[in-house]
């Protein structure tokens, strides 16, 4: 519904993931495997991808079995999960559709949305003769055009179609060249990935692939052979360096700064200490970075996701925020804990290790992007060992301080500058739980999103009381049973939800009238930021009954936003509602008359009531 919103190919090309579909039908129902339409190729930040933009279709053939009668109402359920993404964010996204269908009698001609699907799917390579021949560090393929094919395609390119291990290289160049009778076009393959076998994909040609019909921009072609030759010099171990020196350079980017404060906190404390506990902190630091770099390259290699897939998920953007908050808090001096800042137990210096890589996926420094992109293709153990050395990258200076303990020498002796230094490392900190509230907004509903800030402060209120109990030492235990259980509603009570799939479109007097020209259901939400009830009816719209009652109604969805002074809204809510104020929720019924206003302060069931009063929409597309 947004323009730059894209979502991932059956192959992504770079990190990402495809859509995952799982069927719900009767038994005896069977359904095949998705037909994909064509990506395009997508370039960002040095990484490329392959993506589906604007209008989308994925075909499936539902079967049923062969003693169902005609007339039989088959209702069939799909659970579908995707990343939706902009060129900002990417947000994992989950829809549960639902279709009714009754079976006919005999095969009814294709709507016009089945035929627009059909006609963007790739044609077979017909007048084309197609080969593979072995190359350094890939393969030709060889195009010869025949009887119907158009002469000239334009720059041709190739999809490799594979949802698993893939063989083609997706960031190098396909450099395409003129041989005698056609074209060759090399496709670079990944390291170890050279082995002959078919290579399933879409051939792209922007002139088309054919002279005498309509939209054959893309070939689907099974290409036999192509075993690659060997790889060139040093094309291993370049990847293996830029893993080893992504990680190093790790440590000065702004995700993993904070995080790093603490440990140079850490190592000041330690100045005046002996070579024992400061080779121990180390050592643990570093067993923590580099155990976390293969918890998360398993995870990654086994689950098919990216680097940083962890902070996909808005739960754990919260939970990494609250221990973000309390740490702040801590160094700020709001509350104690004894040893807390020290950097006296290994378990402590492995815990910062293990924080240090969550804090530090949402960046790719520059080589690391290069490497991850190897990574997450290559064989499993491959694989280990690239995020090993980054690993070890990353851990270097640490383990340096570790090994060489005499360094410290240069740093400043612990004294009364380092209680200053503690508070001010807090603030890098409170900057980190801003960012991680920012990544959280665009993941979850607005109400989900108030609800998280709302637990924060609750949580900090939480860890001021234990610290003022500590400080005054009365009723202590009372004091820190009431902290405790305020800290837990904190945390429960911000734990977001995902984004609810409902599209909200921008209000204007002139799309509610076309749309209820349409004759479609129309419902507006006039809203704005600072309006607190309005964003307390916003947790109203995550109830998935509505979402599916919305949509099994085909009501529009329009929101006005007040939160900056706007003359139509402020002309529609006096005019049309003789109202001065929000909160204000109104539903169009699609053959006129006035809308029905619901309460200003809104339940699922006023929603619900209010929608009963639509029929559904026999064109409803789920």
């Amino acid at each position: 519904h947004r323009r730059d919103a894209y979502s991932y190919w059956l192959n992504p090309g770079g990190p990402g993931q495809a859509a995952r579909f799982a069927w719900v039908v009767p038994p005896g129902y069977r359904v095949s495997e998705p037909l994909w339409p064509p990506p395009e190729r997508y370039a960002h930040q040095g990484i490329t991808s392959y993506i589906l933009r604007g209008e989308t279709f994925l075909l499936f053939t539902v079967t049923p079995p062969d003693q169902v009668a005609a007339g039989t109402e088959v209702e069939l359920g799909l659970g579908l999960d995707l990343q939706a993404c902009t060129d900002q964010i990417c947000v994992p996204t989950h829809l549960d559709l639902t279709l009714r269908q009754t079976l006919g009698k005999e095969t009814e001609p294709p709507g016009p949305l089945l035929t627009r699907a059909q006609a963007r799917l790739p044609v077979s390579p017909d007048g084309w003769d197609l080969w593979l021949t072995p190359a350094l560090g890939g393969a030709d393929l060889h195009l010869r055009p025949g009887e119907g094919a158009n002469p000239e395609p334009g720059e041709i390119s190739f999809f490799e179609q594979a949802s698993g291990s893939q063989r083609v290289d997706s960031q190098a160049a396909q450099k395409l060249g003129v041989e005698e009778g056609g074209w060759r076009l090399f496709l670079p393959y990944l390291p170890g990935q050279g082995a002959a076998g078919t290579l399933t994909g879409l051939l792209q040609a922007p002139a088309g692939w054919r002279q005498d019909e309509g939209q054959t921009n893309y070939l689907q072609v099974e290409l036999s052979g192509g075993e690659a030759l060997a790889e060139p010099p040093g094309g291993v171990a370049l990847t293996l360096l830029f893993a080893f020196l992504g990680g190093l350079i790790l440590n000065i980017m702004p995700c993993v700064f904070p995080v790093i404060g603490l440990k140079i906190l850490g190592f000041a404390r330690q100045a005046g200490q002996g070579r024992r506990a400061v080779f121990r902190q180390g050592v643990f630091y570093s067993l923590g970075v580099v155990t976390t770099f293969l918890a998360l390259a398993i995870l990654a290699i086994t689950l098919g996701r990216g680097w940083g897939m962890q902070l996909q998920a808005p739960w754990f953007i919260y939970v990494l925020g609250q221990l973000f908050l309390a740490i702040s808090l801590n160094l700020a001096g709001v509350f104690m804990v004894g040893g807390a800042v020290s950097g006296g137990l290994g378990s402590r210096a492995f815990a910062s290790g293990l924080l240090a890589v969550l804090a530090a996926t949402p960046c790719s420094a520059p080589f690391l992007g290069t490497a991850l992109a190897y990574a997450l293709t290559l064989p499993p153990l491959m694989a280990l060992g690239l995020f090993l050395l980054m690993g070890i990258g990353f851990a270097l200076p640490y383990l340096v301080l570790a090994l060489f303990p005499g360094l410290l020498k240069y740093l400043p002796r612990p004294g009364p500058w380092l209680e200053t230094f503690r508070q001010a490392m807090s603030f890098p900190l409170f900057a980190t739980v801003g960012y991680l509230l920012w990544t959280l907004a665009g993941m979850t509903d607005e109400g989900y999103f108030l609800l998280a800030i709302l637990g924060l402060v609750l949580a900090a209120f939480a860890w001021w009381l234990y610290g003022h109990g500590q400080l005054t030492g009365g009723a202590r235990w009372r004091g820190r049973l009431l902290a405790l259980l305020l800290l837990l509603l904190g945390w429960w009570l911000g734990l977001p939800g995902v984004k609810t799939g409902l599209v909200w479109e921008e209000w204007s007097p002139d799309r509610v009238a076309e749309y209820r020209h349409a004759g479609r259901p129309v419902l507006v939400d006039f809203t704005a930021r600072w309006c607190a009830t309005c964003q307390v009816n916003k947790l109203v719209w995550t109830d998935p009954r509505i979402a599916e009652s919305l949509a099994e109604r085909g009501v529009a969805l329009l929101r006005a936003d007040w939160t900056l002074e706007d003359p139509r809204i402020t002309r529609a809510l006096r005019d049309e509602f003789s109202r001065v104020a929000i909160p204000l929720v109104a539903l169009y019924l699609p053959e006129g008359g006035s809308p029905q206003i619901l309460p200003d302060l809104l339940t699922s069931g006023d929603v619900l009531s209010a929608l009963a009063l639509l029929p559904p929409r026999e064109d409803a597309i789920f």
